[in-house]
C-alpha cells in the first residue's frame, strides 16, 4: 500500500532554504587495471570452455575458471574507490568555467584545462588539488576520467527535480515487509 501524500501549509521561505543542499553523486572506479585485465581474459576462458559443451573438456575446468574469476572480483572490490563529488554554487561553476576560456571564439571553454579543474573542486571524498587530480588522471583510463567528467558536468548543469524511483529497491523493500 502506497503511503499517502503528507499534507502541509504554505511554505516557509527559510524553511525552504534550509532545506535545500548541493546535489551530490558518487563514481566507483576500481583502480586495479591489471585486474580489469586478468578478469577479462578469465571472462574469454570461461566463455570459450562454455562452448565446448558437448566436446572434450579435457584441459579446461569451468569451475576452476569461475572460481578464479570470483577471487578477482574481491580483489577488484578492494581496489574499488567511490569518488564522491558535489555540485559547485552556480556562481562558482560560472566562474570556474569563465577561468578556462576556450582557444577560439568557437568554443566557450577549454575542455583541455577545465575538466580536471572542475573534477578537482567538485571532489569532496577523497579531496584532491588539481595537481593530485592530473596525476591521477595519468594512471585512469579515458573511460574512467569520462565517468568522473561527466557526473561532475551532470552535477552543475543538469536539473535534478524529481525523486528517483527503483523498481529492483521498490520490489526488494516491498518483499521485506511481506508486501506485494
Amino acid at each position: 500500500m502506497a503511503a499517502a501524500k503528507k499534507q502541509r501549509g504554505p511554505l516557509d521561505a527559510e524553511a525552504v532554504i534550509g532545506m535545500a543542499t548541493r546535489r551530490e553523486t558518487s563514481v566507483p572506479l576500481c583502480l586495479a587495471g591489471h585486474l580489469q585485465g586478468e578478469y577479462e581474459v578469465l571472462e574469454r576462458q570461461l566463455a570459450d570452455a562454455a562452448a565446448t559443451v558437448g566436446q572434450s573438456l579435457a584441459g579446461t575446468n569451468r569451475a576452476d575458471i569461475a572460481q578464479r574469476m570470483e577471487a578477482v572480483r574481491e580483489e577488484m572490490a578492494e581496489h574499488l574507490v567511490v569518488f564522491r563529488l558535489r555540485a559547485l554554487a552556480p556562481a562558482t561553476w560560472s566562474d570556474l568555467v569563465a577561468a578556462h576560456p576556450g582557444r577560439t571564439s568557437a568554443h566557450a571553454f577549454d575542455e583541455v584545462t577545465l575538466g580536471p579543474a572542475a573534477i578537482a573542486a567538485c571532489l569532496v571524498d577523497p579531496v584532491m588539488s588539481v595537481e593530485q587530480y592530473g596525476r591521477l588522471a595519468e594512471r585512469l583510463t579515458s573511460g574512467q576520467q569520462d565517468a568522473l567528467l561527466n557526473a561532475t558536468w551532470s552535477l552543475n548543469t543538469e536539473a535534478a527535480q524529481r525523486v528517483p524511483f527503483s523498481l529492483l529497491a521498490s520490489a526488494t523493500a516491498g518483499s521485506l515487509t511481506g508486501e506485494r
